[in-house]
């Protein structure tokens, strides 16, 4: 059973919304299941989302790739205007794409990862009035544009908050049985291929882990959100 297959509890109880947005629950284990029903149905998917303020845009303009044709890969951004979740999901053709247990699993992870980084930017702006932290680590430019907007996007707090999540469900999710100070600790950065979330953010800033400031806060986050998940886990197998 993974991490996410096991979290009976509302994961909505985590976050720090000043007032709860909606009224549905957000129980991972319960979504992971719920999914099955939606298996190539993405008028089906879509409607499900709808209930945590959310909406599928199914990018297949762009999905015309032979990547697209074996994969199906999930994006997502947040709406501040509308608050609104917002779902891409990049297919070739949804409804008939041939999944495996193992793809169908993945896609599973995935679209859930990225529906909980949407809602924690979701409580990040509830917070503050719908209004984007200007809060951004020190960061090193190197001259090239794409890479430098990278970089300082990386180093948004709010982004290193919505992140570190998404880490730390790579490490319960692909190695649940390594402890994930194990896996943060290890010395080489480049080492750190169990999360390919992690991997990207390394990449981005040329694997300089210990001398980066977004490394470091990112790495006290995944920290801090495991003491939730462990604290929420607790409180749910309490007897009521």
């Amino acid at each position: 059973m993974t991490f996410l297959e096991n979290a009976n509890y509302d994961w909505m109880d985590l976050l720090d919304f000043q007032k709860r947005p909606f009224r549905a629950k957000f129980v991972p284990a319960k979504v992971w299941n719920d999914l099955d029903r939606y298996k190539n149905d993405d008028v089906g998917l879509s409607n499900y989302v709808k209930k945590w303020r959310t909406r599928v845009v199914w990018s297949r303009e762009k999905s015309k790739s032979k990547f697209y044709k074996a994969n199906v890969s999930v994006g997502g951004e947040y709406d501040p205007e509308i608050r609104q979740c917002v779902l891409e999901i990049y297919t070739h053709r949804f409804n008939k794409f041939y999944f495996t247990k193992k793809s169908w699993r993945k896609f599973k992870f995935k679209l859930i990862q990225a529906q909980m980084h949407e809602l924690i930017h979701f409580m990040q702006y509830d917070k503050r009035s719908d209004e984007w932290s200007n809060y951004v680590v020190p960061y090193k430019k190197i001259g090239h544009p794409r890479k430098d907007a990278e970089r300082k996007y990386l180093s948004e707090f709010d982004e290193i908050q919505a992140y570190a999540n998404c880490i730390l469900l790579d490490y319960k999710f692909y190695k649940p049985k390594v402890a994930v100070s194990d896996l943060l600790a290890r010395s080489k950065c480049k080492l750190k291929r169990d999360s390919n979330t992690f991997q990207y953010i390394l990449k981005t800033f040329d694997y300089d882990g210990r001398n980066n400031h977004a490394i470091k806060k990112i790495i006290k986050q995944v920290g801090r959100w495991e003491k939730k998940y462990e604290k929420t886990i607790r409180a749910s197998k309490r007897p009521k």
